[in-house]
């Protein structure tokens, strides 16, 4: 064999490699954020935020019930963003590429994360009242560093919301 032709070989066989790698990584983007699994808990999420925004009893109270005024619709949008993704995921993991049908599932994720980005305005607009001009202030500083959902997070949601 001919140093050329090594040279080929251990290129195309890299860049099959690469190509691997990078739809592993793009798979695991479009599955969601790692690390939160079965260690969601709705509750300790929500005590810390509270615990940070240093909220009096009675604002936890004032929030809690906005966040129960809309558990339904809460509720439903987690199952629905979960349903959507999952779908993408499975056009995209399909046997044959199908370009339309992952766009379709995209397009329909992104419907689904928009009806959810709305809730969350309302909530926004109904929990800021609630908080003084601090606690404000580190809630935009705290959710500037946190995003991200796990695949056990309804369960934990529907728990905290049902006290």
């Amino acid at each position: 064999m001919s140093i050329q032709i090594v040279r080929k070989s251990l290129l195309g066989a890299a860049a099959a490699a690469a190509i691997l790698l990078g739809g592993l990584w793009a798979g695991r983007l479009a599955a969601g954020p790692l690390g939160h699994g079965r260690h969601f808990s709705a509750d300790r999420i929500f005590g810390r935020i509270a615990d940070r925004l240093d909220l009096s009893d009675s604002q936890r109270d004032q929030v809690k019930g906005v966040l129960r005024s809309h558990k339904d619709a809460i509720l439903e949008d987690i199952r629905t963003v979960r349903a959507a993704k999952l779908a993408l995921r499975q056009s995209i993991d399909a046997p044959s590429l199908d370009e339309a049908a992952i766009r379709e599932k995209a397009a329909e994720l992104g419907r689904a994360e928009g009806d959810a980005a709305v809730l969350r305005a309302q909530l926004k607009a109904e929990i800021l009242p609630v908080l003084n001009d601090e606690q404000k202030q580190k809630l935009a500083a705290f959710r500037s560093r946190v995003e991200g959902s796990g695949d056990h997070m309804l369960g934990s949601v529907q728990e905290f919301l049902s006290k």
